[in-house]
This record gives structure tokens, sequence and C-alpha cells, in this order.
């Protein structure tokens, strides 16, 4: 891999991360308009933090592909092909973030009590 071709790579990836965001922003607005719409709830700081910090590490996990792609083409001299498998992976991945995030919108406020 030369670095064109990095550099074509990282682009591939960050072409996509807009996407990804308003996937994943939307699956956490729909959580918490649902959570906040079931009963009496007050908003706090906590709670803005923590979807800042939920927004942080979800584009951290999706700099994975990056560097998932990276690890195959420098460590395994692209034996895995992981190039051809991207668009699998950037689907799994989104889907995946958008489920769990819904899942733990639902979770966090249908047991307030554990937190």
């Amino acid at each position: 891999m030369t670095i064109e071709e990095l550099k074509s790579n990282i682009k591939w990836w960050e072409s996509k991360r807009w996407i990804y965001n308003v996937a994943v922003g939307l699956f956490g607005i729909f959580a918490i308009y649902d959570g906040l719409s079931r009963g009496e709830y007050f908003w706090t700081l906590d709670d803005t933090i923590g979807i800042i910090v939920w927004g942080i590490g979800a584009n951290i996990f999706y700099s994975l592909g990056i560097l998932l792609e990276l690890f195959d083409w420098y460590y395994l001299k692209n034996k895995v092909g992981i190039k051809k498998l991207r668009i699998i992976f950037f689907i799994i991945g989104l889907l995946f973030s958008c489920f769990w995030t819904l899942w733990c919108g639902w979770l966090y406020f249908a047991k307030p009590y554990l937190w």
C-alpha cells in the first residue's frame, strides 16, 4: 500500500463518518424522546455530559474500521483483504451502534434507579 492508497482508504472511511453520526444521533434522539415522553424526568447536566461522552465513544469505535484496515495492511500484508469487506464492516458497525444506542437509551429511562 502506498501513501496515496492510505490517503484514499482514510478518505473513504471519513466520507462515511457523517452517515454514521447522523444515524446514531437519530436513534439516540428517538430513545431520549421515547424515554422522556413516558413520564416525569428531570434533565440534568449529567445527562448532557453523558450524551457528549457517548458521541465521542461512538466515534472512537468508528475509527476502528480505519485501524483494522491499517493493521491488515501493515502486519498481515493484506492477507485478510479487509479493504474488499469494508462496506460490510461499515454496515454491520452502523447497525450495531444504532441499535446499541437505542437499547441503552431505553434501558436508561426504563431503570432510572440503577443510575
